[in-house]
Formats: structure tokens, sequence, C-alpha cells
């Protein structure tokens, strides 16, 4: 079944993708570059931490670009 969104969803949804993709990505990324600095990758927990928010970060902007790609667009209020 296809989510019902209506504009201002949307709008909300896109802001979402933009602040994940241009700031919580880029501090992501950041984190992961400082923990593998710190040396070796087996033993290090911040890596893996940092890989493991990483990995969410990129799952929620795939899940909120999927759910804008497959809903339907509905009036305020319907």
């Amino acid at each position: 079944m296809r989510e019902k969104l209506t504009e201002n969803d949307v709008k909300k949804i896109q802001a979402e993708i933009e602040h994940r993709k241009l700031v919580v990505r880029k501090d992501a990324i950041e984190a992961v570059k400082e923990a593998r600095a710190q040396g070796d990758l087996s033993e290090n927990a911040e890596y893996h931490a940092a890989r493991e928010k990483q990995g969410h970060v990129e799952a929620r902007i795939k899940e909120l670009e999927y759910l804008l790609d497959n809903a339907t667009i509905i009036e305020e209020g319907k």
C-alpha cells in the first residue's frame, strides 16, 4: 500500500533528506575518518561505532527517498 502524504509532509521529508545529506552524513563521515586515524581498526570500538552510525544515516536517507518515490500525494485534510 502506498503511503499518503500531503505537500507539507513532502516538504518536511525533503528537508530532512537534505539535512541528513548535507550535515548529518558529513559529520558521520568525519567521525569515521577521525576514528580510522587512531590506528588498529580491528580493536577500535570508536571506529566500529562511527561506521554503524554512518550506516544508520544512509539507511534513513534511503528510507525517506523510497517513501517519497512511492507516496501518493493528497490534499490537506483528506
